[in-house]
């Protein structure tokens, strides 16, 4: 049987799935910092970090199309 930290630490890793990015990002940080060791706690951190900036670029992205959107969609002034 698994000890309860490894328990915790699964449990905690799934229910994460479920968050929006920011949260999740937050979090495994918060999460980081409890794991037993460090290497772990290196290897979430730097995932954390990847999801941040995965993220900072897909919302890059949306703000692009949306503008562009923008202004393709507009009449033209006469």
């Amino acid at each position: 049987m698994e000890n309860s930290a490894e328990q915790l630490i699964k449990y905690v890793l799934k229910k994460l799935e479920t968050e929006p990015v920011e949260k999740r990002v937050e979090l495994y940080d918060v999460l980081a910092s409890f794991m037993p060791d460090e290497t772990t706690s290196v290897q979430l951190r730097k995932c954390s970090e990847e999801l941040r900036q995965i993220d900072l670029k897909l919302q890059s992205l949306k703000s692009f199309f949306f503008i562009r959107d923008t202004h393709e969609n507009s009449e033209p002034r006469s």
